[in-house]
């Protein structure tokens, strides 16, 4: 017993290690960035002969203003703190963008550069040159103000998927998929009406919920009295969802799977619901559960061994990785969320080369994929380069099998 006690105590150490390390290297990637643009911030100041201070400790506010928000939030739960993490979440998408921009634009500096007598020195060495900085500015600005009305507006994509398994006199199926809404600070009762209006606009049969519903500490939903309007969600076979990494950087994952529940959502955590006796909906525990509390998911095979494989199956896991498994394991449709497909451009190019599929449909032998972007947004409230989406699946079965 001591022997298993010590290996819990030195588990829980690594994973605070694992944690402390994360956010040390974090703050410092932060930090850099932001150097990196107040620099060029400077740089464009002094070209223009205005005053630099002010404008450096605007930034440098924006800059505190998210981590300080989330930080005072946790002691503390009071609207100044509300308003720095909107502050600040907008600041982080202007934070890419002009990081983005500038980095683009030193590269091109290097390369002209490189390049002896060319015309590009020239053009360095012009009002360009000198300017070329306050257009990022201003484009970065703009790309705010655009990602923020594009991630307002949510989008229905619709799909016809059929598989090559029987139902017992039904032919097809509505299935409503939403992923990534990030309930919270940021994502609020409000913008949570609209999803669930759109999705009963669909009229679901099933609807499924694939991790990151609860961004933040479940109080927040609380506050805010966002179940009565969760519960508002209606379908004839029932809402099931699965944890993502997110219940569990909130510290409390099984508080926030209690308050999904009592808002009508069936949560699977490594557990099989069956429908109608025939379809089998898959809900697996997120990866990330081990990093968080020191236990491991079950291994796909064994968790679905038990099941009847000329059975229907549906997958939820939430992040997107070793698609392969799915398809070894006989299942019809996976469907995971997770990537936001990057959120911000040029981020999207990041998670393309992370996954396998970062955004949309695929399919690997008889198993089919859906990644959605997501309904909501983590961070900054901004959308560029893709949309939220609530994904519509209709499921039509190969041939449908009377009762016996």
């Amino acid at each position: 017993m001591s022997e298993i006690n010590s290996g819990v105590r030195t588990s829980r150490w690594a994973r605070r290690i694992s944690m402390s390390l994360f956010i040390i290297i974090a703050l410092l990637i932060y930090s850099s960035i932001n150097g990196y643009i107040l620099w060029h911030i400077r740089s464009t100041l002094l070209h223009l002969h205005w005053p630099g201070q002010p404008f450096a400790w605007i930034i440098v506010f924006l800059m505190l203003a998210y981590p300080l928000g989330r930080i005072v939030e946790s002691f503390y739960k009071c609207p100044p703190s509300s308003i720095l993490i909107y502050l600040g979440a907008y600041y982080l998408g202007f934070m890419i963008l002009l990081f983005t921009g500038y980095l683009i634009g030193d590269l091109f500096r290097l390369i002209s550069f490189a390049l002896p007598k060319s015309i590009f020195q020239n053009v360095w060495g012009t009002a360009f040159g000198n300017y070329w900085r306050v257009a990022v500015f201003i484009l970065a600005f703009m790309g705010v103000i655009m990602g923020h009305f594009n991630a307002r507006v949510l989008r229905i994509r619709s799909y016809d998927l059929t598989i090559n398994k029987a139902l017992k006199s039904v032919e097809s199926l509505n299935v409503v998929m939403a992923s990534d809404i990030h309930l919270g600070t940021i994502i609020n009762t409000n913008r949570l009406q609209k999803i669930v209006d759109t999705i009963n606009s669909l009229k679901p049969d099933i609807v499924l919920l694939v991790g990151d519903v609860v961004d933040e500490d479940v109080d927040k939903l609380i506050e805010h009295d966002m179940s009565p309007v969760l519960a508002q969600i209606k379908t004839t076979r029932g809402m099931f969802a699965v944890t993502g990494n997110h219940e569990y950087i909130s510290g409390n994952p099984q508080t926030a799977v209690k308050y999904l529940e009592e808002a009508g959502v069936k949560m699977l955590q490594d557990e099989i619901a069956l429908i109608d006796d025939q379809l089998y909906i898959v809900g697996r525990v997120d990866r990330s559960a081990l990093q968080f509390t020191g236990v491991k998911r079950l291994r796909l095979t064994d968790l679905i061994s038990p099941l009847d494989s000329s059975e229907p199956m549906i997958l939820m896991d939430h992040q997107p990785f070793n698609l392969s498994e799915a398809m070894e394991n006989g299942v019809d449709l996976q469907v995971s969320g997770h990537t936001h497909h990057g959120q911000i451009w040029p981020l999207n190019y990041i998670t393309e080369k992370i996954y396998e599929r970062s955004w949309g449909y695929l399919r690997k032998g008889d198993t089919q994929y859906y990644v959605s972007s997501g309904a909501g947004t983590w961070g900054p409230p901004i959308r560029l380069g893709n949309v939220p989406e609530i994904v519509q699946l209709t499921l039509h079965f190969s041939q449908p099998r009377s009762n016996e």
